[in-house]
């Protein structure tokens, strides 16, 4: 018994067709789930591209203390206050330049607020500043 090996035409080669079909689309899939909404983000500026204040001389200094209170250039306030503080400045100096310092152990989200609240009072020129340590 002789058994007969065929051979193909072509030499095998691997049709690639399908391939193609399943990256277009996976291309396809992905634009479409890919949200392209821009989120909203905080207008902080790094220090190498600019930096609003070094030190706080001549800039209104407002600490975050602990939870619901702080300080605006050394006087208290609630911090429900914060916007009509700021307002109150920017009235007689829109210019002003702000530092917002947090207190050792203030979140980072009672920062933001702080932030956001000092924009919605007038404040444009915004930056932070780590608080400083008894004795410095």
């Amino acid at each position: 018994m002789r058994l007969r090996v065929r051979h193909r035409l072509g030499g095998g080669a691997l049709n690639i067709t399908p391939l193609i079909d399943m990256v277009f689309i996976l291309l396809v899939f992905f634009m479409l789930a890919t949200n392209l909404a821009r989120f909203r983000l905080i207008g902080v500026d790094s220090p190498e591209d600019r930096e609003v204040a070094r030190t706080a001389e001549g800039a209104v200094v407002i600490e975050l203390l602990e939870p619901g209170s702080i300080r605006v250039d050394g006087r208290p306030y609630p911090r429900a206050a914060l916007a009509e503080a700021v307002a109150a400045i920017t009235r007689i100096d829109p210019n002003r330049v702000f530092l917002i310092r947090p207190a050792p152990g203030t979140t980072l989200q009672e920062t933001v607020s702080a932030h956001d609240d000092a924009r919605a009072g007038g404040a444009r020129q915004l930056s932070f500043s780590r608080h400083r340590e008894a004795g410095r």
